[in-house]
């Protein structure tokens, strides 16, 4: 009897162990083509380089939405652009969706379930797709369920976003994504409208939830008032918990289905990981693209994360929105490429959902563009050079005492990015945790404005000083935290540029900078504004070029290039230059870049190269080596848009 039950017991876990492994090759074949259709293998979004978005945001007036969507028209997609994944519309912010669920708010102009079709395609090409979907912007949910809806302190409710807290996520979100993880065996999903969509929510269940969790007696109305940094945390956090809930679930019922929240992670939202996510994503602006670019990528690729940036494929002209050149938009995407991420770009799906193809020349040439910089590229790692501390303690609090802001982009601190990029400095952009982790990595690293470092930073700052790191600081806001440094330290030398004063300190082996003017002021914004520079950018330059002697790159006189360095997969040595020249915050549609020419440079290394080569040109560059500098002299004599050095 005893052995009959072990053997019921054996046979009962045999029969559980086998119907998981059919199950899960149910899931596997639904999301990557099954192995009897003969599919080819698709890759996942860490492996993939380019790609396209489509979307069209279906409304409730769309007509004949998939009735032009054709397997014809999406071969021709695919055999001109060539992509890794493409990204369609399946749920906009309006809260229609634009295929045959049977779980969502189907659009009433549905004709045919396009997404069939997309799925077929895709899927025979080898090809990932990926859903646009709107998650707490959703305008049908809120008019269905009410109930739903994020309550303003004046007791109405939203007609566009819907609560973190309410019922949207456990009885529409999941399992519309389960739907099109399941039944349709799309390989994952884009959740746009998120993190920055997230709003302060009065709600009873909310406030209920608040006092609970702190023993406040009484929520906070507006800035200014008791407690509202920690009302405003709290709704971040409950943010934080609604994204890894609806991941984790999505992740048991379909391991392999791929999820990215837009923004979450990056510089809307620049803290550590704490969801399960499979990648960080986000699309920047359509005009002054470069400079949002510039500051994403940065912080991104430190993150820890696959990541990739969307540009929009389109912007304005005259007032009018209009398609960019092909050279415009590879010139945005070598400023994503040239930090190790992924790139796609944004066409609008037309309004029933089908693709005009006339839109396509500018990324077919956008696609041969980034291919011909894929191996140089894709995978390559960054070697440290600059790091520029992004303060998310400071800036959820700053953005938190001016409004019911939980997730703004981080833009404030972009002119000094671009500051530092104009003098030709490579520069990477970290949080406390990543930069307190890596400090040491850094040949010098600068702080603008910003306190509220975690003791974990102060104590790994006052570490790298004593060990011989040089530090650079802006910003009359960090005497708090730099007062006990310089209390440790011995002044040596004091500048003075039209009264913004630089005090240079002496900290154990290392240096401290010190500009301690008011970066708030007009004086100070006028002056990183200026492309030109003034005093303030002045000091900050000879800041710079006495405590940072040696950088890997160095140019005869700043170019209007953006620099990065890194290793390729090959270990070799990478230098990219991106063209940047131009007034970016003007820029809609561009005639011409005009090509950076006669560029004269240095490269500090500690051997003697044996080869110079400018990729994907294909051009052996003519070096001198002085050896008793440890130094190469180079001369490139033109950079169109985006060029690698290869240094072997």
């Amino acid at each position: 009897m005893k052995q009959s039950r072990v053997r019921i017991t054996i046979r009962f876990f045999i029969c559980v162990f086998a119907l998981f492994c059919v199950n899960y090759l149910a899931i596997s074949e639904a999301q990557e083509g099954s192995s009897a259709d003969s599919s080819p293998r698709r890759l996942t979004r860490s492996e993939s380089f380019f790609g396209v978005h489509f979307d069209f945001h279906a409304g409730a007036n769309n007509q004949g939405i998939g009735a032009n969507t054709t397997p014809e028209m999406i071969q021709e997609i695919i055999d001109r652009l060539h992509p890794d994944f493409i990204q369609i519309d399946c749920k906009g912010h309006p809260g229609f969706s634009s295929y045959e669920t049977k779980v969502g708010n189907k659009a009433p102009g549905v004709v045919t379930d396009s997404l069939k079709v997309w799925r077929e395609v895709t899927a025979k090409n080898g090809v990932a797709l990926y859903m646009h979907y709107s998650g707490v912007y959703d305008c049908e949910a809120c008019a269905k369920h009410p109930e739903w809806a994020v309550v303003a302190r004046n007791g109405q409710k939203s007609q566009q976003m819907t609560s973190v807290f309410k019922g949207y996520r456990t009885d529409l979100l999941v399992p519309q994504l389960k739907e099109l993880a399941l039944d349709y065996g799309v390989d994952g999903v884009w959740v746009d409208g998120e993190c920055w969509a997230t709003a302060i929510d009065y709600s009873e269940e909310a406030q209920t939830l608040f006092k609970k969790a702190t023993g406040y007696e009484v929520v906070p109305q507006s800035p200014g008032e008791e407690h509202w940094l920690e009302w405003c945390d709290f709704h971040r956090e409950a943010f934080r918990e609604y994204l890894r809930s609806y991941v984790s679930e999505l992740k048991e019922a379909a391991p392999l289905f791929q999820i990215a929240s837009n923004w979450a992670f990056t510089d809307h939202m620049p803290e550590p990981i704490s969801a399960p996510v499979a990648f960080i994503s986000g699309d920047y602006s359509p005009n002054n693209s470069i400079n949002a670019a510039r500051y994403s990528a940065r912080l991104m690729t430190n993150q820890g994360a696959s990541w990739d940036l969307m540009a929009w494929s389109f912007g304005t002209k005259d007032g009018a929105w209009s398609q960019k050149p092909g050279f415009q938009l590879s010139r945005e995407a070598a400023c994503v490429l040239a930090l190790g991420g992924a790139f796609q770009a944004y066409i609008t799906q037309e309004a029933d959902g089908s693709v005009n193809l006339d839109k396509l020349p500018a990324m077919e040439e956008t696609a041969a563009f980034c291919r011909a910089r894929q191996a140089f590229c894709e995978g390559s790692t960054g070697v440290p050079q600059v790091a520029l501390f992004c303060p998310t303690a400071a800036h959820y609090r700053n953005v938190s005492s001016g409004g019911e802001s939980l997730f703004p982009m981080i833009t404030w601190q972009r002119p000094i990015l671009q500051r530092l990029l104009e003098n030709n400095y490579a520069v990477d952009v970290l949080t406390d945790e990543a930069l307190s982790s890596r400090i040491n990595e850094f040949p010098v690293v600068v702080f603008f404005r910003g306190d509220l470092w975690s003791d974990t930073l102060k104590k790994a700052v006052a570490s790298y000083l004593a060990n011989g790191g040089a530090v650079v600081a802006l910003g009359s806001e960090l005497s708090g935290e730099l007062s006990p440094l310089i209390a440790e330290g011995a002044l040596v030398k004091t500048s003075v540029f039209n009264g913004v004063k630089l005090e240079s300190y002496e900290i154990g082996k290392g240096r401290l900078d010190y500009l301690s003017a008011d970066t708030d002021s007009d004086e100070i914004r006028n002056a990183f504004n200026n492309a030109q520079g003034d005093s303030f950018v002045a000091a900050l330059r000879q800041a710079m070029t006495e405590t940072f002697a040696r950088p890997i790159v160095e140019f005869d006189e700043p170019k209007p290039l953006d620099v990065s360095v890194r290793r390729d997969t090959d270990g070799n040595l990478n230098v990219h230059f991106v063209n940047v020249s131009g007034n970016h915050e003007a820029a809609g549609i561009l005639d011409r870049i005009d090509p950076v020419e006669n560029v004269k440079g240095r490269l500090n290394l500690p051997v003697r190269p044996s080869s110079l080569r400018l990729e994907p040109s294909g051009i052996d560059v003519p070096f001198e080596w002085k050896e008793t500098e440890r130094r190469v002299l180079f001369r490139i004599d033109s950079i169109p848009i985006h060029e690698i050095l290869v240094v072997k």
